[in-house]
């Protein structure tokens, strides 16, 4: 019972962490941080401390890279790549690559670091522990953590934006949970989530989600698409061999 309670204690944290940090670093660090900088000292902040709980306190170990059946885990990137695909298919005409330089390479690469340390790299782990290695449950688990983390943008967009946009990060939490279950390489996460970030940052204008249609549209096709995940998730994870969470 009282292991329960510490793993929950931990769950709750790693829930917390990412949006308590979003919305209260940046005040903290504007005297002294430029702006533009801001997002990357929150997620290098962010990823010192995943690696800090990982290593010295929870002793949680984070699989940053396989080398082990890479035929294999191309194969189980495929899921991913297509939902990825679809869901940024509407911004691919307002993509400006000249928008591109080092501070953007260097900020989405640490957003997706910081966010695939915590729920995938720590959040994942737990979650298997507390559900007894019940891993399709502990795959929602860690997603469920992954979207809450987003309602930290409801202060620069609309309640409609952010709710699709939970949606979406739901169904790539289920798939790269799924993807770093099967191949115990945080690496390729970290290469998705750095791929769907990415357009977020070379956008000529403000960034839309869908295609320009009602909402009620297109939060039905979204979740059709999360059900759609759901089973190939669970098919993915169904027949994994067991491994240690510590």
């Amino acid at each position: 019972m009282l292991k329960n309670k510490k793993l929950m204690i931990k769950i709750v944290i790693c829930f917390l962490l990412v949006p308590v940090a979003l919305m209260t670093v940046p005040y903290l660090i504007s005297p002294i941080i430029p702006e533009k900088y801001g997002q990357m000292t929150v997620d290098l902040i962010i990823f010192l401390i995943v690696i800090i709980l990982s290593r010295n306190i929870w002793h949680v170990r984070i699989h940053f890279f396989s080398g082990k059946r890479i035929g294999n885990q191309l194969c189980q990137l495929i899921p991913a790549v297509i939902f990825l695909i679809l869901t940024r298919f509407g911004t691919l005409s307002s993509i400006a690559p000249r928008l591109i330089n080092v501070r953007i390479i260097l900020t989405v690469l640490l957003v997706a670091l910081a966010e695939e340390g915590m729920f995938r790299g720590l959040l994942l782990p737990l979650s298997l522990e507390l559900t007894r290695n019940r891993r399709y449950t502990a795959v929602i688990i860690s997603s469920l953590g992954f979207a809450v983390a987003h309602l930290a943008n409801i202060a620069n967009s609309s309640w409609s934006l952010v709710l699709l946009q939970m949606i979406v990060v739901f169904g790539n939490g289920l798939l790269w949970g799924s993807l770093y279950l099967k191949t115990d390489n945080l690496s390729l996460t970290i290469l998705l989530h750095f791929l769907d970030d990415l357009p977020l940052f070379i956008t000529n204008g403000s960034l839309k989600l869908t295609t320009p249609t009602s909402l009620m549209t297109a939060l039905v096709m979204y979740l059709v698409m999360i059900g759609i995940i759901g089973v190939v998730t669970f098919l993915q994870v169904n027949g994994l061999h067991r491994r240690p969470t510590r």
